[in-house]
């Protein structure tokens, strides 16, 4: 094959086992797909790499074309001198080279000739088994085979970026598919989701963007312009009945997770980072001083922070913004104790 059929061929392959595999690709992966799909002619100084090998002259008058090569032998000669790339954690490209390599002897088996994927034994692998219908090399057979690979790269690439389960869940809109794909990113971007539902309660309809506050197992807590929160999820105890809904994946940022604790403080005195989520429980006095905060929550919200059921002077604080339990502070609100996991989000600078 010439060396475009290959590369066309190296890429496709690597799109479609790692995008099987829930992997997306990207565009170094599928170029280090390319690079691999060429290596194994180095064994000719006719192919396009064996012109700049300085080897492959000798490796053509010793070995022959399409022979060491097209086997096992090189497979693993490339697994070994390409190991350097899992030594820098590189192992998606190291994977793109590879699924390139093994593509190029693939896709040789449909030559009149065959590989000899055995090496030294000199039985030959080749497809289909009728003789007259294997591709000869720069034949018409292969222009079409290019045809048909190109145009299959130009719809798989775009496809391979998103993820074939990532465009199921796009093209379902479902809430399921909404939360395995806020599961991928929540933790390197900004999330949000645009949805169209009606109120679980008030059966009102409902419809816009929501930003994405935290991810559960099998649900959403959302917020909306005005800092009221929801939990959507297609069981039983959701705010939102959902038609649609997508998500939008918005800027990249940094996750950092703190866990701290306070005692014999006022709340005006714990100072915690500015866009931060917190969880965990305060052990407090001044219930009557809050207590209108703590039941203003409205009959669909999702409530940030509530009292224990058992103790009235144990709050649990449940992805509650830093910007919420700051309207506790001004309020005489005494700790004794608190336990607190603090999610703060910076924004990685472009």
């Amino acid at each position: 094959m010439i060396s475009v059929t290959h590369i066309s061929f190296g890429i496709l392959l690597s799109e479609f086992i790692l995008t099987s595999l829930g992997i997306e690709p990207n565009t170094r992966v599928l170029a280090a797909s390319g690079l691999g799909a060429l290596l194994p002619d180095i064994d000719t100084p006719k192919a396009s790499l064996g012109r700049i090998f300085p080897l492959s002259a000798v490796i053509e008058h010793r070995y022959g074309h399409r022979q060491i090569t097209h086997s096992w032998i090189f497979v693993v000669i490339m697994l070994a001198l390409l190991s350097p790339f899992l030594m820098l954690k590189m192992w998606l490209i190291y994977t793109g080279f590879m699924i390139g390599v093994v593509s190029h002897i693939m896709i040789d088996m449909a030559n009149p000739s065959g590989v000899p994927f055995f090496y030294p034994n000199s039985a030959r692998f080749v497809f289909p088994e009728d003789k007259a219908s294997r591709i000869e090399v720069g034949s018409k057979k292969e222009f079409v085979l290019l045809c048909v690979l190109v145009f299959f790269v130009a719809v798989s690439t775009p496809l391979s970026f998103i993820g074939y389960k990532s465009l199921f869940y796009r093209l379902g809109q479902t809430t399921y598919g909404a939360v395995e794909e806020a599961k991928k990113y929540v933790n390197s971007h900004r999330v949000s989701v645009n949805l169209k539902g009606i109120w679980s309660h008030s059966q009102m309809p409902v419809e816009g963007e929501f930003s994405v506050l935290a991810v559960k197992e099998k649900g959403l807590v959302i917020q909306d312009n005005n800092k009221k929160a929801y939990f959507i999820s297609q069981g039983p105890y959701t705010s939102i009945i959902i038609n649609k809904i997508s998500v939008i994946k918005k800027e990249k940022i940094q996750k950092e997770v703190m866990i701290k604790q306070f005692s014999y403080c006022l709340l005006d005195q714990i100072n915690l980072p500015r866009d931060s989520i917190v969880s965990g429980h305060i052990f407090y006095e001044g219930y009557e001083n809050i207590k209108d905060i703590l039941f203003s929550f409205g009959e669909e919200e999702y409530k940030f922070i509530r009292p224990a059921k058992s103790k009235l002077n144990k709050l649990i604080l449940s992805y509650c913004p830093v910007e919420f339990l700051e309207r506790l502070k001004d309020r005489g609100l005494f700790i004794s104790y608190a336990d607190l996991t603090i999610t703060h989000y910076k924004e990685i600078e472009k």
